[in-house]
């Protein structure tokens, strides 16, 4: 038989190469996969002893990727950038970083004077160029992007079986686009399947526009990379990965992967920060933009790297640092639009102990809020009254809004027509009642699965909680020889809270059982 100088058998060598190509593979995905949810998800694989061939990998290095989310269609030519998200991941201080970058954001192309959104970078001049306007927006240099389309974007959703996501409101807008072109969502905590999340990710149709759509995109990252690390999805990463791989483009190389791959080796314990890129919105000739500060935006992004953020999203300091020759074209359009979105983001229902708010700002105006009784912190008991008076922004004006146009979130509203002073009675709060922390740990109801039984679709009912079951896969009745698992989704009864319980509290009979500090989602693993 044939050998090597070496001596050793050249199809044991063979199969070899192969088993280490298969793990070189599995790497590359993992590491693909991490980065489009933005998390440490595939630090698993090396927690449990997982190792780089070769060791050429330089681990103190930062990694940032620029994350792309497009509309671009199969055979299209041309398309926008939906979301434009920086990940950075430094092994030294274990520190994930999400630094969301608005698509208006304006910008200025190599050779021009004209002003463009940042999102139309990618159909104008290519990723390239969109990658070196990211870096001198921000000051991080990038090691390379991970691009997805809408189409990619659900399928690595589905690919998923779905993700959690706790929809703050009912949502529902008509977009126009042939394809996904209908957004409805209810609020609450939910399973989201690959459609579904594509519409919580793009909803925008409210009074903090693009910039509450980059914190729900960041909600469903995070979301995507807590389902990653769940053991029912680990289990089955031989069959997922190259599903993932399908949905994205990526211009890293391999030794770029194994780099990160190796980066990944010490997140066992990462933290994840989220930042938006502060601005305002402004208007330059007829067109609105999102504007920042240049100096101040690389001191966010810096800041972000380790680890401080600001909830100053909005910056009123912005005006102040145009270039006279961009005030030069600072100017309302000669036809202004109204006011066309009804909700007022920012003044919620008090809660005692909570600071009043004073302030709001959005992109089409900017707002004041007055409080009777002015309490420093509200109290428990009382009704409270906010008078909000809203100042439009250029472009945009009052004439035209009707009366009783605005809503405000738990309160009864009240504006005239035409006019941005709305009154906003908050009904008195309810006495404040102590939970009990769920004490129940053993879900009773869900057991292992039995050749030719049903799926079970609710747990037993305790005094302390309610609870809904889904399958995966889901066969109706089980069949022999497959393994399942059980995503338990509890709701606490009045009286209870999910508050205080521990990371894998629940057991369930027969299964391996996980779930996360303060959740009532509990996977449950039927082992063969």
């Amino acid at each position: 038989m044939a050998q090597n100088q070496n001596g050793v058998n050249v199809l044991v060598e063979k199969k070899r190469k192969k088993k280490k190509l298969k793990k070189v593979f599995m790497i590359i995905a993992l590491v693909i996969a991490g980065i489009v949810a933005g998390t440490a998800a595939f630090a698993f694989y090396f927690a449990k002893g997982g190792n780089l061939p070769g060791d050429s990998v330089n681990l103190n290095n930062r990694v940032s990727i620029l994350l792309i989310g497009t509309d671009k269609r199969p055979g299209a030519s041309s398309y926008n950038s939906d979301s434009i998200i920086v990940a950075s991941f430094d092994p030294k201080t274990k520190l994930i970083s999400l630094l969301s970058i608005p698509r208006d954001t304006r910008v200025t192309l190599p050779g021009s004077k004209s002003y463009c959104k940042i999102n139309a970078v990618p159909m104008l001049k290519g990723i390239p160029e969109l990658e070196k306007q990211v870096t001198e927006l921000t000051g991080i240099e990038l090691d390379g992007y991970v691009l997805t389309n809408f189409n990619g974007f659900k399928d690595m959703i589905d690919t998923l079986d779905g993700i959690t996501i706790d929809v703050e409101k009912d949502m529902k807008y008509e977009t126009g686009d042939k394809e996904d072109g209908y957004i409805n969502l209810k609020a609450g905590v939910q399973e989201l399947d690959g459609t579904k999340a594509l519409q919580y990710a793009r909803f925008r149709h409210d009074a903090t526009a693009d910039i509450g759509r980059t914190a729900r995109q960041q909600k469903v990252l995070t979301a995507v990379g807590k389902k990653m690390l769940q053991p029912a999805t680990l289990l089955k990463l031989p069959e997922l990965i190259p599903e993932l791989m399908k949905a994205v483009e990526t211009d890293l190389s391999l030794k770029d992967l194994l780099k990160l791959a190796g980066a990944a080796k010490s997140f066992e314990d990462a933290t994840i920060v989220t930042q938006t890129l502060p601005g305002d919105a402004i208007n330059l000739d007829g067109l609105s933009y999102w504007e920042v500060n240049r100096d101040a935006a690389k001191e966010v992004a810096q800041n972000l790297l380790l680890g401080k953020t600001t909830d100053k999203v909005w910056d009123s300091t912005v005006l102040a640092s145009l270039d006279p020759e961009v005030k030069a074209h600072l100017a309302a359009p000669s036809t202004a639009a109204a006011i066309d979105i009804p909700e007022i983001s920012g003044v919620t229902a008090p809660e005692p102990g909570a600071i009043p708010v004073t302030t709001i700002q959005t992109e089409q105006y900017s707002g004041t809020i007055t409080w009777s009784p002015a309490d420093s912190t509200f109290v428990d008991g009382q009704e409270y009254t906010a008078t909000i008076t809203l100042v439009p922004k250029a472009g945009y004006t009052l004439k035209g809004v009707g009366a009783n146009f605005f809503t405000v979130p738990g309160a009864a509203a009240h504006n005239a027509a035409g006019s941005g002073v709305i009154t906003a009675v908050f009904k008195a709060l309810p006495p404040i009642t102590s939970a009990a922390t769920i004490d129940i740990s053993e879900i009773a109801g869900v057991t292992p699965p039995a050749p030719g039984a049903a799926p079970v679709t609710a747990i037993t009912v305790t005094e302390q909680y309610t609870g809904s079951v889904t399958w995966t896969p889901a066969d109706a009745p089980f069949v022999e020889g497959q393994q399942y698992t059980a995503t338990i989704t509890l709701v606490p009864k009045e009286g209870y809270t999910l508050e205080g319980i521990s990371a894998n509290y629940f057991t369930v009979p027969g299964a391996t059982a996980t779930n996360a500090a303060g959740s009532g989602v509990i996977t449950a693993v039927f082992l063969l």
